[in-house]
């Protein structure tokens, strides 16, 4: 399934995955444009797990302490941020340096 984008997070009890990504075409967030690659890798195929995209805002967005997505329930420091849910808790994360690598995300999905 594709990187689906949406304004929030699902609040579905399944598992599932959230990309919280820089805005911007392109990305002005290098690490996001890196990660791109493994991220269309991962989840672009039609037998991957969907991820929803949560832009997280312009740089100048991002860079305010009152971004939604820095404060609690997210508490999301770095872009990209990559989650797994399952049963509505977040039980891993991959920060920046690990979102852009494909091997990381594929054991994320394991």
């Amino acid at each position: 399934m594709p990187l689906i984008n949406a304004d929030a997070p699902p609040s579905t009890a399944d598992t599932h995955y959230v990309v919280y990504f820089a805005s911007g075409e392109p990305s002005w967030c290098p690490d996001c444009r890196n990660a791109l690659p493994a991220l269309q890798s991962v989840f672009g195929a039609d037998s991957a797990p969907s991820a929803t995209l949560i832009l997280a805002g312009t740089r100048e967005e991002w860079g305010s302490p009152s971004n939604k997505w820095r404060s609690a329930p997210y508490n999301i420091n770095c872009l990209p941020t990559i989650v797994r849910v399952e049963n509505g808790q977040e039980v891993a994360r991959l920060g920046d340096v690990e979102g852009q690598q494909e091997s990381a995300l594929r054991k994320l999905i394991a």
